[in-house]
């Protein structure tokens, strides 16, 4: 059966990859040193797929079809769809049956993911997986979430829902080390008066809190509460999963930045994985 080898989620902003070099540069390196150190991680524990989830910015679905969670099923996933991204556009390979064991695994524990043979990965999982995998080879199966649109799933459906996950990977037997990650969030506004906003304090909260484990205080916060962090903070629905998913092991922020010119608060946490 799978492990999950390591588990981090970390911020998603689109300036990370189309211009890194407009950060100042000690928060730059604090949070690219972040991410570099989870590269190095992946590499030493030889992660052979990665299953990520994220928001939907309309990529994929509209109005006339918004579900609430998608599991991409298909055998690659063409990203990202930003041209103006400095990554180069490729087919990012998958593993299908992985995806289509954790379509399975998860309608079994009572969710009703859609699924989807031909996902397009956009700027919220490109740019996180990018600094994963420079070359872009590592297998993804890409889960997409419903994170601003109301109506919206609870925070708690979200971590209930990451639960499942976990367990779906961890009864996976096609593969012995998978790594899973959550990309979005932190705080920051969206096409609004607001937009350049960053909420300093709910962001260091929200870490402080899934580092402590005790996750009751985010997983009763209404979603009308959540935005007052900024409309497009309900990202961290994915970083909530991924919590459910780690329940129990042991988590550490490695790195966060609120940073203005990327209209985003930048964070990385990541948790202790199976073995250890």
């Amino acid at each position: 059966m799978a492990e999950i080898v390591m588990a981090y989620s970390a911020s998603h902003a689109p300036m990370m990859s189309a211009d890194r070099e407009s950060a100042p540069r000690e928060q730059g390196d604090n949070f690219f040193g972040a991410l570099r150190h989870l590269r190095e991680q992946a590499i030493a524990t030889d992660v052979q797929a990665v299953v990520m989830l994220s928001g939907e910015h309309f990529s994929n679905f509209f109005f006339n079809n918004l579900p609430q969670l998608v599991i991409g099923v298909g055998d690659s996933h063409v990203g990202p769809k930003e041209l103006w991204l400095k990554i180069p556009k490729v087919a990012v390979p998958s593993d299908p049956a992985l995806a289509q064991h954790l379509l399975n695994e998860t309608v079994a524990a009572g969710f009703q993911p859609a699924l989807s043979t031909k996902m397009t990965a956009d700027h919220g999982f490109m740019t996180v997986y990018y600094e994963l995998d420079p070359l872009m080879r590592l297998p993804m199966v890409p889960i997409v979430m419903n994170c601003t649109t109301p109506p919206l799933m609870t925070l708690r459906h979200c971590y209930d829902f990451g639960i499942a996950v976990g367990d779906a990977i961890r009864s996976y037997p096609g593969l012995e080390r998978v790594a899973l990650v959550g990309a979005g969030g932190l705080s920051h506004f969206v096409g609004e008066p607001r937009v350049g906003d960053i909420d300093e304090e709910f962001d260091r909260w929200f870490l402080a809190k899934l580092e402590s484990g005790d996750l009751d205080d985010i997983l009763d916060m209404p979603n009308d509460e959540l935005m007052l962090a900024g409309n497009g903070t309900g990202e961290v629905r994915s970083w909530v999963a991924v919590a459910g998913a780690m329940r129990g092991h042991g988590a550490k922020a490695l790195s966060y930045e609120a940073i203005y010119e990327w209209i985003n608060g930048m964070g990385v946490i990541l948790y202790e994985g199976d073995a250890q």
